[in-house]
């Protein structure tokens, strides 16, 4: 891991996700990347000296933010920070980024949603999850001391969220940690024979070597609430979930397990996404407007 990235607006709920960045990025020898967001005109980087001389406000808001972005780059010495502000709205500059930087790792805050802005328009922390394709890390309570020695993966366990479970592998290696595989029935019509469930696990068992590994089938009335209990119940300090990118239409319609975790846990969630080939889009090349310093 070499680039971990920390989206932040200044609030309190972001301090704690950069500051969890910062400390993932010293143990992990990472460069750590700050980037903020603003609604700045349209074209603004190409604009000439004169036209922004024309909008002294919109010039001031740019560099309180530069300034803020370099106070906060300074609470973290010894440690090697990149510092960009960036136009355009906060998802989409964010997978922009992330490709543009070849990220590792998104750190996030998240003041979490509720109601029917869970599944209309949700948080910006739930769209960079739904939109970015890195592991995105969601942190709501500070985090003195990072120790992910007790961790639950979360899952169906099917053959195709091998690879998000191995990255979710190698991210707390460092941790040496004790993994917690559950699965979590709803006593709905769509839940696999318990039987089968614990074989599926069983597979996954044997990717956790040389590391400890429990499996457990879960049962609650839904699976955000019931991953929510089971971790709390063990004292886990990580929650990881392997994120499917729906339709946009199905996850309005049934919702989203991991915008669900994102917005309700106070555990930290590390979403690792996965994609059906025949879910793949094709690639778009975006243009990244951006003000670094």
């Amino acid at each position: 891991m070499r680039t971990i990235l920390s989206p932040t607006d200044f609030s309190l709920c972001a301090r704690y996700a950069t500051d969890a960045a910062a400390q993932l990025a010293r143990r992990l020898d990472a460069q750590l990347h700050l980037l903020h967001c603003m609604n700045l005109p349209d074209g603004w980087d190409d604009w000439s000296e004169q036209q922004r001389s024309m909008r002294p406000d919109i010039q001031q808001m740019v560099a309180n933010a530069q300034l803020q972005l370099q106070d906060l780059s300074n609470a973290y010495p010894n440690l090697e920070v990149k510092a960009t502000v960036c136009s355009g709205a906060l998802p989409k500059s964010v997978a922009e980024y992330v490709e543009h930087a070849a990220a590792d790792l998104v750190v996030m805050g998240s003041h979490g949603a509720s109601g029917k802005n869970e599944y209309f328009i949700g948080s910006n922390t739930q769209k960079v999850v739904r939109e970015v394709h890195c592991p995105v890390l969601v942190v709501k309570e500070p985090l003195e001391h990072i120790n992910f020695d007790k961790v639950v993966f979360a899952s169906s366990f099917h053959q195709k969220e091998r690879e998000a479970f191995l990255k979710f592998k190698e991210f707390v290696k460092p941790f040496v940690p004790e993994i917690h595989l559950v699965e979590i029935h709803t006593s709905s019509f769509f839940d696999p024979p318990y039987i089968l469930s614990r074989q599926a696990m069983e597979e996954f068992r044997g990717l956790c070597a040389p590391f400890r590994c429990e499996t457990h089938v879960f049962r609650n009335f839904s699976v955000d609430r019931g991953v929510r209990a089971f971790a709390e119940k063990i004292g886990a300090g990580l929650i990881g979930i392997s994120n499917h990118h729906r339709h946009p239409l199905r996850r309005m319609l049934s919702g989203s397990n991991v915008e669900a975790l994102v917005n309700h846990s106070d555990i930290p969630v590390l979403s690792v996404d996965y994609m059906d080939e025949i879910d793949t889009p094709a690639p778009i090349e975006r243009k990244q407007q951006q003000l670094s310093f």
